[in-house]
């Protein structure tokens, strides 16, 4: 998926250069902050059910599809309040209304896939969801092949590639939830509902404020700076990511391990991968500094030669922020995701001061700098957080 997303990233820098870069993460912005804002926290709750055994999957699966329902409702409503009243304008200046009308399409598919997705994850199927994610990447490179390279349809082209994606992970993963007894028709129990939502809402409120950690920046860089220089932070962030795909896949089976396995087996376990984990990523990181600089005007292009020093810049915390995401996970999967909402609200007052203080003066350089130390002060927290949790356990 690394190699792809590469070669996928590679497509929209060159053919589409800074300003149309930043113009596609604008755009997609309203549909994910929708989803994640209106899903209230069910996709995490799903997990939790799922994995504990709590809830059978036919009945998460009913209320999931209910969910995605009422939220794709709710959140074209809005999108269109927001039209109307001219308000979209000042959330997401620069980037015109054509363009935020596509990306809203993304809304129904990924919204629906995360909650099928989410249920897959609780019943541990990870390599079923590895082919499906797998298989979306390799549909979206061609598909941006076809509608930006061949047909030279720009940003409008790669959202439209980006629609179609969704849609047939949609269908994969919906698929796949019926193999494993899940039933389609929207029912909401309101028993089942209750027990989602009382952990759903406790986990919602991290995975919200932790959404403004990863892409208030972006929102501040294009206010103070425009599309161009959100294209060269975009580079910026999207290479250093590229280093979580190991924590994120860590934090993926440790979700659904820790809410099955017994809290004293957890407490020996975590802290070993908690280590490997950091150790890798370090290493990764370090290498990544050094083929960046040749790296970036390779795949890139000469004009994102700037996004190198933002990199540096960001790395450190991109690194320590990995191995938070083990013990973050750790911590939802024993039932307390309401620590990581303090520790995603900590770090949100960081990141809301750093970044304005930061990113009028000195950009795309900036916002990575803000976004280091917002990442430090998550492990930190995430630290002292797993070691009470881990505490309780061994009370018990």
């Amino acid at each position: 998926m690394f190699g792809i997303s590469l070669a996928s990233g590679a497509i929209t820098a060159r053919w589409l250069g800074q300003e149309g870069k930043g113009l596609l993460g604008l755009a997609t912005l309203l549909p994910s902050f929708l989803t994640l804002v209106l899903g209230a926290g069910l996709t995490s709750a799903n997990v939790y059910f799922a994995s504990s055994g709590r809830l059978s999957i036919r009945t998460l699966s009913s209320n999931s599809a209910a969910t995605a329902i009422v939220v794709t409702l709710l959140g074209t409503g809005l999108s269109l309040v927001f039209m109307v009243t001219g308000l979209i304008a000042k959330v997401v200046p620069n980037c015109s209304v054509k363009l935020i009308l596509i990306g809203l399409f993304l809304l129904p598919s990924t919204m629906f896939a995360a909650q099928m997705s989410s249920l897959l994850q609780g019943l541990r199927r990870i390599n079923t969801i590895s082919v499906i994610s797998t298989a979306g990447q390799v549909v979206n490179l061609g598909l941006l092949a076809f509608f930006i390279v061949y047909l030279r349809l720009g940003v409008t082209g790669a959202l439209i590639a980006a629609v179609l994606t969704a849609f047939l992970t949609l269908v994969l993963d919906t698929h796949a939830v019926l193999k494993e007894g899940g039933a389609l028709r929207p029912r909401y129990d309101w028993a089942v509902l209750k027990a989602t939502l009382g952990y759903g809402i406790r986990s919602h409120v991290a995975n919200l404020l932790q959404y403004f950690n990863y892409r208030l920046d972006v929102f501040v860089v294009n206010f103070f700076m425009g599309p161009a220089e959100v294209g060269v932070y975009g580079v910026s962030v999207a290479l250093a990511e590229t280093l979580w795909y190991l924590p994120n896949a860590v934090g993926f089976v440790i979700f659904p391990k820790s809410a099955a396995t017994a809290a004293l087996e957890m407490n020996a376990f975590t802290p070993r991968v908690f280590k490997y984990v950091l150790a890798l990523t370090a290493v990764g990181g370090f290498v990544l500094a050094i083929v960046a600089k040749p790296l970036i005007p390779l795949v890139f292009s000469k004009a994102f030669n700037a996004s190198y020093v933002p990199l540096l810049v960001i790395l450190p915390g991109v690194v320590l922020l990995g191995a938070a995401k083990v013990l973050t996970n750790e911590i939802a999967g024993r039932g307390h995701p309401e620590y990581n909402s303090i520790n995603s609200g900590i770090c949100l007052v960081i990141t809301v001061v750093t970044d304005l203080l930061l990113i009028p003066a000195h950009g795309a350089t900036g916002a990575a700098a803000a976004s280091t130390l917002a990442y430090a002060a998550t492990l930190l927290i995430a630290l002292w957080f797993y070691r009470k949790v881990s505490r309780m356990a061994t009370k018990a």
